[in-house]
């Protein structure tokens, strides 16, 4: 029988005491699998800031898969509907909730706390504060030494020796900061996707090396209308398409040449090249990255950014420009 930890919360957020939490609870429950599941919203809980998308692609690089059923699902994110859907899409899978022991006390008022009983167990993590929390009555009789594979049962787990508190750690990245408990590559997208900042422009404005790359090298052949729109979520394809516009075929030609360039001197290649031979219209595929190199009447005529507008449209960096000499002569 396969075993499956679920770990579940807002993820608002995700940073260092969930990851800690994670990696205690496959050893000690003898996992296949540990889960993290993003609620869409929390039933017992201030709805989260970020949309449910949005801390799916916090999740997305970490090193645990990620079941997207509740955002999926919408609407309050009730635990029972959740491991109902599961048992029915993977029969046969003994499942376990991995919590702190803060959600211990109030389990008995989640809806329908006997059904979750009878589809999973309970691993609990001690959290600073709530070591002495009162146990329901309905689980006083249900502590095992070892979880068995079987639902309904009740097992303790280390503590992360973390004390974290999301709403701390959300207030130092409102002020420019870059907590060190959360993840690098959750603080990359918090960067590329300026979530939860309000000041220092300089951090908002940080973007994902090659796109700042793309930004520069397109600047420096005096492209214009420069505009950047994360798909991440939206196309199955790509991640980011860049749009800029030249005033002529040969400019076109040489704005796609500085970004290929420039995405070169760091490694990065184009899987093709197109459009070439007009000249209007030149793509550069990277993959991830899809730059569009045209003159306005094509781009006009096409309006790509119209077929996109879903996506995020990411804020450039300033330009910096060369400091003009001072000319300015007074006579004395």
């Amino acid at each position: 029988m396969r075993r499956v930890g679920l770990l579940g919360g807002t993820f608002n957020p995700p940073h260092a005491g969930h990851l800690k939490l994670a990696d205690l609870a496959i050893p000690a429950l003898d996992l296949d699998e540990l889960r993290l599941v993003p609620t869409a919203i929390p039933p017992h809980k201030p709805r989260p800031a970020l949309d449910g998308a949005m801390r799916l692609r916090l999740l997305r690089d970490l090193p645990y898969p990620v079941e997207t059923l509740e955002v999926d699902r919408g609407g309050p994110s009730f635990t029972v509907d959740t491991l109902e859907a599961l048992a029915g899409r993977e029969p046969g899978t003994a499942w376990i909730l991995v919590m702190g022991s803060d959600q211990l006390a109030g389990f008995q008022g989640w809806k329908r706390p006997e059904r979750i009983l009878e589809l999973a167990s309970l691993a609990v993590s001690p959290r600073p504060g709530f070591e002495g929390s009162a146990v329901p009555d309905l689980l006083r009789d249900r502590f095992r030494a070892r979880w068995s594979g079987s639902p309904g049962e009740v097992v303790e787990l280390p503590g992360t020796a973390l004390e974290l508190a999301s709403t701390e750690l959300r207030g130092e990245l409102a002020r420019g900061g870059a907590p060190p408990e959360i993840p690098p590559q959750v603080l990359a997208v918090i960067c590329r996707e300026n979530q939860y900042r309000n000041v220092c422009l300089g951090e908002r404005m940080t973007l994902e090396p090659r796109l700042a790359s793309v930004v520069e090298a397109a600047r420096s052949k005096k492209a214009f209308r420069i505009r950047l729109f994360d798909v991440t979520g939206i196309a199955s394809f790509t991640d980011t398409f860049a749009f800029m516009s030249g005033s002529s075929d040969r400019q076109n030609r040489a704005i796609a040449d500085a970004v290929e360039e420039q995405l070169k001197a760091i490694g990065t290649r184009p899987l093709s090249r197109e459009g070439e031979q007009n000249g209007n219209w030149i793509l550069l595929d990277y993959g991830d990255i899809i730059v569009h190199v045209m003159d306005e009447d094509t781009r006009g005529f096409y309006n790509l950014e119209g077929l996109w507008k879903e996506a995020r449209e990411l804020e450039l960096p300033p330009e910096v420009h060369p400091s003009i000499p001072n000319t300015e002569h007074r006579e004395g």
